[in-house]
């Protein structure tokens, strides 16, 4: 039976910078904590230039976007590699779901991932040396996910290790601070008043993944109609285009039945 290496373990010094980085993300309140502590301590132990983070679901469609957030991301990657319906195209995520391991992409990697949009995206803005990793709610089948980019040095099994000890306790931190920065003291977010009963349904459908044609035929409406739906919500919600909306609406009860 052939002998797989252990991953190897981050030296002690290494080791207690981690530990006190976890301690730390239990003062995390806000999200302007978590990237304070993401462009601050983290960088003590994995350094990069940008980071994208947020809650997310996958299927045999592709992947939902949720919520995100983001530092030092190139302004326009989530938007030009959206798709119609309002899923996002990313290799990466789509084998992190498969294998739930860290995910290494050094620069030489990304055509060998099969996606060529990405690539020239991924490319075309910049990143590089990426590592990545998430933690799965089985409850819910969404997914807390974290990637860096922009490394000073080449990832590598070290990278590896240090994800599978930081990730768990990062997404507690950014569960916590999403929750309480999006909900009111009601529990329920300032902008779901905005939206008539209609606005919600085609809005809780958009986070499903379907499209203006699938809504309209669940609902019973033209496919102008939920278009124009579409449209009202996007501006009643102040983003820019469908993924950003329904990042907004993660775990918000939309509809009451």
């Amino acid at each position: 039976m052939p002998h797989t290496a252990p991953c190897p373990q981050p030296e002690a010094g290494t080791l207690l910078r981690v530990i006190a980085l976890q301690q730390a993300l239990e003062d995390v309140a806000t999200q302007s904590d978590f990237l304070a502590w993401a462009t601050g301590p983290l960088q003590a132990v994995l350094p990069h230039a940008s980071m994208a983070c947020g809650v997310l679901r996958t299927d045999r469609e592709g992947v939902v976007l949720r919520r995100v957030l983001q530092q030092g991301w190139p302004p326009g990657y989530f938007d030009a590699l959206t798709l119609e319906g309002g899923r996002f195209r990313s290799p990466v995520i789509g084998r992190w779901a498969l294998q739930r391991k860290p995910q290494i992409v050094r620069a030489q990697d990304t055509a060998s991932l099969g996606d060529t949009r990405w690539h020239e995206v991924f490319h075309d803005m910049g990143l590089h040396n990426m590592a990545a990793h998430g933690v799965l709610d089985h409850s819910s089948r969404s997914a807390s996910y974290f990637c860096l980019s922009r490394m000073e040095d080449a990832p590598g099994e070290q990278t590896e290790a240090l994800l599978r000890l930081l990730t768990p306790h990062m997404a507690l931190a950014l569960q916590r601070v999403l929750l309480a920065e999006d909900m009111g003291e009601d529990h329920r977010p300032a902008w779901l008043q905005r939206l008539t009963e209609r606005e919600r349904l085609v809005l809780h459908w958009m986070c499903q993944g379907k499209t203006n044609w699938e809504i309209a035929r669940i609902c019973g409406r033209s496919e102008h109609t939920i278009k124009n739906q579409v449209e009202s919500v996007r501006q009643k919600l102040r983003v820019n285009n469908r993924t950003q909306a329904c990042a907004m609406a993660s775990g918000v009860d939309l509809i009451t039945q």
